[in-house]
């Protein structure tokens, strides 16, 4: 599994980045892999700060000769981190109070628009000891970077060499994204006579459990109100998951927009529901996103979520 250490590379010092700094932006070089969330959450756990918002940029390599073959420098991912500051302290990567271990993280978002949540288990993760001071680290870092032009920061590889990484990244490990729309972050409590007593923590340790026994190298649950934060969850996950499981809440019966966004990732896909909508009210008859969905699961309660893992990971071949 992922550490924060391994999606946050380095910080990229050049000219302009450093330009940004008084305005609490930052630059780094991130995990090719990695999404706005997962670089999100890195930034906050190492550096103990609270991101507004994150913007990523796919550098391409650059022609180089070495000798008589002709090659590529390699391609890079750059990642803008925008700060909002942190509790009680005005100062960006101040130390903060470090936070108790557990084998769920669950964020619901209190901006609506560009905090949202990633959950993920991280059980391995969460008993590896957290930096204990995070300026000292983001100093050295700094230390030992010369700053640069942004044409100057990558090294050089030959043909070969660039060749055998195009085809390492192919074989990445196996990572399921489940994706939950308006609402189901209030399992437990809402109607339960419709949806059932089981809670939303319930649900995201069954999803954990399931995707482990399906094979999958990981499992990154994310939940969201906003319609925009979950064509964002999509549109990130191309190139970072293996297949989506995904329960758009009502947006199921409503958004063509993230029909359009599954349909453009064109990743394996199912459509997951708690309760037994062809018995609901007639608008809920209609689903947008099952166009995208290989398979629908619907009327098992959060066990579908682990029927829909298992059923996604035969789909590919786990």
């Amino acid at each position: 599994m992922k550490t924060a250490h391994d999606i946050i590379r380095r910080p990229i010092i050049t000219e302009k980045s450093l330009a940004g700094v008084q305005n609490k932006v930052y630059t780094f070089e991130v995990a090719l892999d990695a999404n706005k969330h997962e670089i999100k959450k890195a930034v906050e756990e190492i550096f103990k700060v609270k991101v507004d918002a994150v913007n990523t940029m796919n550098v391409r390599g650059k022609e180089k000769r070495m000798g008589v073959h002709t090659g590529f420098t390699p391609r890079r991912k750059k990642a803008i981190v925008k700060l909002t500051g942190i509790e009680g302290d005005n100062e960006p990567f101040a130390g903060g109070a470090e936070a108790s271990p557990a084998a769920l993280h669950v964020h619901i978002s209190q901006n609506p628009l560009r905090d949202a949540a990633i959950v993920q288990n991280e059980v391995d993760e969460a008993a590896s000891p957290a930096p204990e001071d995070p300026v000292a680290d983001l100093v050295s870092l700094l230390d030992a970077i010369e700053p640069t032009t942004d044409d100057e920061d990558v090294p050089e590889e030959s043909a070969e060499a660039l060749v055998e990484d195009e085809h390492t990244s192919q074989d990445s490990p196996a990572r399921v994204l489940v994706i939950n729309g308006p609402n189901i972050n209030m399992l437990g409590i809402r109607e339960p006579d419709i949806y059932g007593h089981d809670t939303y923590r319930g649900m995201l340790q069954l999803c954990h459990n399931a995707a482990e026994e399906a094979g999958f190298t990981e499992c990154t649950c994310f939940q969201s109100n906003h319609e925009g934060d979950l064509i964002d969850a999509i549109q990130d996950s191309y190139g970072s998951y293996a297949g989506i499981v995904i329960n758009p809440g009502a947006y199921t019966h409503t958004s063509i927009a993230i029909l359009d966004a599954a349909k453009a990732v064109g990743l394996p896909m199912v459509e997951v529901h708690i309760s037994k909508l062809d018995e609901r009210e007639e608008f809920r008859q209609v689903s947008y996103i099952r166009a995208a969905c290989f398979e629908t699961v619907t009327g098992m309660g959060i066990e579908g979520y682990r029927k829909a893992i298992l059923d996604l990971a035969d789909h590919i071949g786990l």
